[in-house]
């Protein structure tokens, strides 16, 4: 039988409350190392009460399951099943990688005994509020997405180089493109970055002459036309692309929007490699920035494509 004092207890909602203020608030507005894992601590807390509430057989082994999902969800290994999970759910999930926040694996036998000992939980649940009130909010509120919190910024150009932003688009290709014409965005093949990452072809389409050394003349010759039509088919093939200008809110634009399409015929992947902001920024007016160019642009513009 489900104890639902397990998920009616202060610990567990103050822990919810928590957890929402912070992935979708605290995150956005106070960013810091303390917002960073604050997510992690009331997550760490929560999650074994909630599967043994669940499961009431993992009564004496729930906090066990509880670190090893949570070190599953922190690591690589979990980037398959959250592709598979995003490319059939309706709400996208979304981490990034860093085992820093393991440490808030040392607070689960803290959880274990007020789980076993029960007094904590049995004593001050809410008693005549309905489980369900709580258990719907919970796994949304554990689904919730991040920011990217790997990027690299230039305070001298303004350029921010990301290592994990991305978003999955249940479109092809060409619906994502005629979305972004619909919104008035303008997006292309990002042709002079194309033609940067292409520049061996010039070696397939010219020869080297070292006996020119001698005699002055040129020392390698290539065919023009031939070295044209492979970048043309290049930039054709090419799933790298350009956004010029985009508006993240009222009277705020971020520039140079560099990004790349990766899918199939049914769904596909937007990853956002680099963009421009203010130049000479500090780095919390930067984390504050991308937490804005992240709830707008992101979520408001590319989720409801």
């Amino acid at each position: 039988m489900r104890n639902k004092n397990l998920i009616l207890n202060p610990a567990f909602l103050i822990c919810l409350v928590v957890l929402f203020l912070n992935d979708h608030f605290f995150k956005f507005y106070y960013t810091s190392w303390f917002t960073g894992k604050l997510s992690d601590i009331a997550g760490i807390i929560l999650l074994p009460m909630l599967l043994t509430y669940l499961f009431p057989k993992l009564m004496q082994n729930s906090v066990f399951v509880a670190g090893l999902l949570f070190t599953f969800w922190k690591s690589p290994f979990s980037e398959g099943f959250i592709k598979v999970y995003n490319s059939l759910a309706p709400i996208g999930i979304h981490r990034v990688v860093d085992y820093t926040d393991l440490l808030v694996l040392l607070l689960l036998p803290i959880v274990y005994f007020m789980i076993r000992d029960g007094k904590l939980i049995n004593d001050f649940s809410i008693k005549k509020l309905n489980p369900a009130i709580v258990l719907c909010p919970a796994f949304l509120i554990l689904m919730s997405t991040s920011p990217p919190k790997n990027f690299r910024y230039n305070r001298y150009s303004g350029n921010v180089i990301f290592e994990d932003f991305a978003i999955d688009v249940k479109k092809t290709k060409e619906e994502i493109m005629d979305e972004f014409k619909k919104r008035n965005i303008n997006i292309h093949k990002d042709t002079a970055r194309i033609i940067d990452e292409s520049s061996y072809l010039v070696l397939r389409t010219g020869k080297m002459n070292s006996q020119n050394l001698k005699n002055g003349e040129d020392v390698f010759k290539y065919n023009n036309d031939s070295l044209k039509t492979l970048l043309n088919k290049r930039i054709e093939e090419s799933n790298q692309y350009k956004i010029d200008e985009a508006e993240i809110g009222a009277g705020s634009r971020v520039r140079n929007i560099q990004l790349s399409i990766w899918g199939d015929s049914k769904s596909n992947r937007i990853v956002v490699h680099a963009m421009q902001v203010e130049k000479n920024l500090d780095s919390t007016p930067v984390d504050n920035k991308l937490k804005k160019i992240y709830k707008n642009l992101m979520l408001q513009k590319f989720k409801d494509l």
